[in-house]
């Protein structure tokens, strides 16, 4: 007769999705609450970390934008001196290129 009870219990339990625990609600309690507790402690110190590294990739992408506009500036001002050079080469050339057609001449 307690098999079919037992049978019963545990066709219902199986329909209603719930399990039947052979050990005391005190110890399950305690269990749950401790697995619930690390689980939550996990997810907290994951959330920690995920915020740490979004904020680390947002300071390093905005240092790398800074760095990039720095280098792009550089260079735009490399590229100005560089004509400069060229100029005044030029000039002194045509200069020196003056200053012997004098001498030659005169």
């Amino acid at each position: 007769m307690d098999a079919t009870i037992a049978a019963k219990v545990t066709a219902e339990a199986s329909q209603q999705g719930t399990k039947e625990y052979k050990s005391r609600p005190g110890a399950l309690i305690w269990f749950f609450r401790k697995s619930r507790d690390v689980w939550k402690s996990k997810c907290q110190e994951l959330r920690v970390t995920l915020k740490q590294l979004k904020n680390r990739v947002a300071d390093l992408t905005k240092s790398r934008e800074q760095w990039k506009q720095k280098a792009e500036h550089a260079q735009d001002r490399v590229a100005t001196l560089e004509a400069q050079i060229v100029s005044l080469q030029a000039e002194v050339a045509a200069l020196a290129q003056k200053k012997t057609t004098r001498v030659s001449a005169g």
